[in-house]
């Protein structure tokens, strides 16, 4: 191998993915994908309805919404080791004080520090990182880190096997213990850029003439103001919105809806869940292959038509072989579409004014993300079932895919 081999391999920006990975997988497993199943042990517990449930999960995402611009400009104006480093600390304690909540006042509380929390450790941080080590394989490192996701998912299983027999309070309980025992150590490793240890993005150190073919020239950056100007980063926007909405829809209303609509034990629409999960990483890397050798446009589009496929599934399905499909091609949809996003608007904008960007993006998204398990909710209770609620759920899959089209490829 050469000595410019050699140097890749050992770039530090891998560890940096690697610690996103980490952060990734202990929000999804332990927060994000695992309140599906907490929520049929708290209605069950305190007596709560869907919409409940969903007003929860959507305090969450409008806490994230109204965050995002002020996350933004802490990552801009501190060391983003230090933000992921409070958001650890934040999500570790909620999660031990939500183990001895007595009832609905204190849940809300803890589950907003929860909330916080999550938002600081995770995505807009850690892409945010990652779009300054990384240049040419930006597609590659975001689907790398989202596999993250995948691989909390797949520990649904285990932590629903421990809220059953252990409860879901010494669930959250040792929830907290672990999140702060692994993710503090995987929170130093989010270094800020590669200048900053005497680096360039993708592994080039700049000292030795023969990196220079491998260097890649900055791409300019784009101010918040042009960016808020341009027809992209609101089509971006608008399709990024219609497929949060999906996924957090059906992230909060999936077991619920197995479990109560085609009769399926928490045990096993857990495990469905999971393997929807599963599926998701291998759209991921599928999208992180083409990613970069491909537009992303049309990858983003085609996971939206996998979405749009697997909710007119679920609207209709009446046995747990029409639910693994669905499962299947949403996961499918969600793993190739959902790392693209950063990737994307970063090719569109740079990384000079990322942060700020992205922290308004996470306003605008927080409409799906708040208004998908809302709706559902509401549309559930109201209707006895989930039909209408997917069906509309659908549409919006369509209309996101319209927007991917029709963009402009970036300059």
């Amino acid at each position: 191998m050469t000595g410019a081999s050699t140097r890749k391999l050992s770039f530090f920006g891998w560890k940096v993915v690697g610690g996103a990975v980490v952060l990734q997988a202990l929000v999804a497993a332990l927060f994000q994908q695992a309140y599906g199943v907490y929520a049929t042990f708290w209605m069950s517990e305190f007596g709560w309805s869907s919409t409940t449930i969903s007003l929860a999960y959507s305090l969450h995402r409008t806490e994230s919404a109204l965050l995002g611009p002020l996350h933004g400009w802490l990552l801009q104006r501190f060391s983003p080791r230090s933000v992921v480093l409070v958001g650890v600390v934040m999500l570790g304690g909620g999660f031990v004080w939500l183990g001895f909540v007595p009832g609905l006042a204190q849940f809300i509380s803890a589950f907003l520090l929860m909330a916080v929390g999550a938002s600081l450790a995770g995505w807009l941080s850690l892409t945010t990182v990652l779009v300054n080590w990384f240049e040419r394989y930006r597609a590659r490192v975001h689907s790398l880190m989202a596999t993250g996701l995948s691989i909390g998912g797949l520990a649904i299983p285990l932590v629903t096997l421990v809220m059953v027999a252990y409860g879901w309070r010494a669930a959250a309980i040792g929830s907290g213990v672990l999140v702060l025992l692994v993710g503090i150590p995987a929170s130093r490793l989010m270094f800020r850029q590669p200048e900053d240890l005497g680096l360039l993005p993708d592994g080039g150190t700049g000292s030795d003439v023969s990196d220079a073919p491998e260097v890649r020239v900055p791409l300019p950056s784009t101010s918040l103001g042009i960016a808020l100007r341009s027809k992209e980063f609101w089509l971006l926007s608008f399709g990024h919105t219609m497929g949060v909405t999906i996924v957090s829809a059906i992230s909060v209303h999936f077991v619920v809806f197995a479990r109560d609509q085609l009769s399926l034990s928490v045990t096993l629409a857990a495990a469905i869940f999971t393997m929807m999960v599963a599926t998701s990483m291998l759209g991921q890397l599928i999208g992180g292959y083409f990613g970069d050798r491909v537009d992303k446009r049309y990858l983003a589009a085609w996971g939206m038509v996998g979405h749009a496929s697997a909710i007119v599934i679920l609207a209709f399905a009446s046995s747990s072989a029409a639910l693994v499909l669905a499962a299947v091609l949403h996961g499918l949809g969600w793993g190739v579409r959902g790392p693209l996003m950063g990737a994307m608007r970063a090719d569109y904008f740079g990384r000079g004014s990322y942060a700020m960007i992205m922290g308004v993006v996470s306003l605008i998204v927080t409409l799906g993300s708040v208004g998908g398990p809302l709706l559902t909710g509401i549309l559930a209770d109201a209707t006895g079932g989930y039909r209408g609620a997917f069906l509309i759920l659908g549409g919006m899959a369509v209309a996101g895919a319209g927007a991917f089209v029709v963009l402009r490829a970036p300059a």
